[in-house]
């Protein structure tokens, strides 16, 4: 009975944790850019451009990918599928655009988890370069949100948003 009484107890402690965890998520990476405004606009301002620096589209070179809409323009999406699972299968629509300034788009997780997001790139002109800020905002269910207090998103977030951004850097810097 004892047990029994222990593990009710850890099981409530994990579901208070959750609950104290909150489900909102958010994350945002920047990096200074050696370039001019107008180069590193030209490589954020579309999905296509975008994705030449998108971390995730090298994990699969196989996975099938569709445009539609005028990309660089709000209702534009891309969508993907793919087995991989650190990949999987979504969607991606340009929300509004601020010209040469923001990029902002909703994202659709269908795989590996369903979910929804909103990812932002900003763009703006600084002293010694160019700055571009990418975050995105998202919800986790609950109790899945007792993730969030171990750091592992934010070590993966941080890892392939450095990737994606540090690309982004060497194409604009080329």
């Amino acid at each position: 009975m004892l047990i029994l009484y222990i593990l009710l107890g850890l099981i409530a402690a994990v579901l208070i944790a959750a609950a104290l965890a909150g489900t909102a998520l958010s994350y945002e990476k920047s990096i200074l850019i050696n370039a001019s405004l107008e180069k590193v606009w030209s490589n954020v301002r579309t999905l296509h451009a975008i994705n030449e620096w998108n971390p995730w589209m090298g994990k699969d070179p196989n996975m099938r990918a569709q445009y539609s809409g005028t990309d660089g323009t709000p209702g534009a999406s891309f969508s993907w599928d793919s087995p991989v699972k650190d990949v999987g299968a979504g969607s991606q629509t340009i929300l509004t655009i601020a010209d040469r300034s923001e990029v902002a788009t909703r994202v659709d997780f269908l795989r590996p988890f369903k979910s929804i997001g909103f990812a932002d790139f900003k763009v703006s002109q600084g002293n010694t370069g160019t700055r571009v800020s990418w975050s995105i905002r998202s919800k986790m269910p609950y109790p899945v949100n007792i993730v969030k207090l171990f750091g592992g998103i934010e070590r993966n977030m941080n890892r392939d948003f450095g990737k994606g951004l540090n690309k982004l850097k060497a194409i604009c810097e080329a």
